[in-house]
């Protein structure tokens, strides 16, 4: 049984093999897809009333309390940061908004401007208050987006919900973060296609077998426009607060947590295929 539904930004599907009845099996997807909306309420950085929301609608005034579940989000993502030496940063949004890729005003800022917000651009002004499971932005205008790992985290809680239930055998799709259980009803292992980044989709470049693990890509085909030629593609560098330009296409990743993979491929693409297999042999 199969269900899709929207959450993140985009569309999810769960498919799930299980002896339970079809009655079951229906009322337990739904479950799912209402924990997933439930997250992404809380998460999301385009909604007002999530938390992320509040954080970022007072950066530089107030500290905000928070669920326990975007507190250790928090967390994770500020861990991430500092592994890979801010090539992912959870602070990233007022670049991203500057050029508004995969929106109807998308634009090429002039220089100045990515050097004047790269001043908001920085996760070690990110402050966490245990105590009172509170956040806080140090400058007026900063802005979170979890968007890099919120998907994966969801990923990683639905899978776990499902094997809790008895689910042996499944697959899921969040917006291009995989995640399976067990082997496929045929016995076999899952194979997953690598999407080629420079075709369209459904031109696969490989693939990779899965059993209860997770695949992740990061690419320049997820959200882009072109311009002279130029592709200006949604993953932002920390450092210039400009599209990554290393020579990177697309990141691969693949393990037992969702999470750290989303975090784990867009540093390696930041970072660049030299600097990016250093990091990742280190990790």
């Amino acid at each position: 049984m199969e269900k899709g539904f929207y959450a993140f930004g985009t569309m999810n599907y769960i498919r799930i093999d299980s002896v339970m009845p079809a009655k079951a099996q229906k009322l337990l997807l739904q479950n799912m897809q209402k924990k997933c909306e439930e997250l992404d309420d809380l998460l999301s950085a385009f909604k007002s009333e999530s938390d992320i929301g509040k954080i970022n609608a007072n950066a530089g005034k107030a500290k905000v309390a928070v669920d326990a579940v975007t507190f250790r989000l928090l967390k994770y993502a500020i861990s991430y940061a500092e592994t890979s030496n801010g090539a992912f940063d959870p602070t990233i949004r007022p670049a991203v908004e500057l050029w508004k890729i995969g929106k109807k005003e998308e634009r090429i800022p002039e220089k100045r401007e990515c050097q004047e917000i790269k001043k908001l651009v920085n996760y070690k002004e990110i402050r966490l208050d245990a105590a009172n499971q509170s956040v806080f932005l140090e400058q007026p205008g900063q802005a979170l987006d979890l968007g890099g790992i919120a998907k994966g985290y969801a990923g990683d809680v639905i899978r776990n919900e499902l094997i809790d239930n008895d689910v042996t055998s499944g697959i899921m799709n969040f917006g291009g973060t995989i995640l399976t259980i067990g082997k496929k009803t045929d016995g076999t292992d899952w194979k997953i296609g690598i999407q080629n980044p420079l075709q369209e989709r459904g031109a696969f470049i490989g693939s990779v077998i899965l059993n209860q693990d997770a695949l992740v890509t990061s690419g320049v085909n997820e959200r882009f426009f072109v311009k002279n030629g130029i592709r200006y593609h949604h993953l932002i560098d920390p450092y210039t607060c400009e599209p990554a330009c290393t020579g990177v296409l697309s990141v691969t990743a693949a393990g037992d947590c969702a999470m750290g993979l989303d975090a784990i491929t867009t540093a390696l693409f930041i970072l660049g295929a030299e600097r990016g297999i250093r990091f990742a042999r280190d990790r």
